[in-house]
């Protein structure tokens, strides 16, 4: 069974809770803003910076955890339940599915095919998709699920800035 556990302080320290359910909101089981390390069991996990799956986010596939770059900053918790077979996504050049598109159905580094810095919205046919800032899976993040269409990175704060994606890849 898929679940995650989530600790008060580093190093799996401090108060604890375990969740195999989705958390709109953190608030309501007394972790809103305290998490500090984390593990998680079987499928991934989106933390969000707000409640309702909003806002700021990463994800963490199964592992520990134990210190966290963006501790004590989680308000919501939702279970990566979608079908991860077959990934397909679509970034485009500027906003509305316009400009240059290029299709993805694997991780790339968008520096080695000339579309790094470039994207400005997506559509997901397929899988869980993470988009980075930076390149080597690093900076902010962008999750998309499969249906997904996001057409304007700008009120996301993410225009412009797309420099490596990757499908969560589902267990062997």
């Amino acid at each position: 069974m898929s679940k995650i556990i989530v600790f008060s302080k580093e190093a799996f320290e401090g108060r604890t809770a375990e969740f195999k359910n989705n958390v709109r909101n953190l608030e309501e089981k007394g972790f809103n803003d305290v998490i500090c390390s984390i593990k998680v069991i079987g499928a991934p996990w989106v933390a969000y910076y707000d409640k309702n799956f909003a806002g700021k986010h990463l994800v963490f596939e199964e592992g520990e955890y134990s210190t966290l770059d963006d501790k004590g900053k989680f308000s919501s918790l939702k279970m990566v339940t979608d079908d991860l077979d077959n990934p397909e996504i679509q970034l485009f050049e500027h906003i509305n599915y316009q400009g240059r598109k290029v299709t993805l159905r694997r991780e790339a580094n968008l520096h080695d095919i000339d579309f790094s810095d470039i994207a400005s919205s997506h559509k997901v046919k397929g899988g869980v998709w993470v988009l980075y800032q930076h390149v080597n899976r690093q900076g902010s993040q962008l999750v998309s699920f499969p249906g997904d269409e996001v057409p304007n990175y700008v009120p996301l704060g993410f225009n412009d800035v797309v420099s490596h994606v990757r499908p969560l890849l589902p267990k062997p």
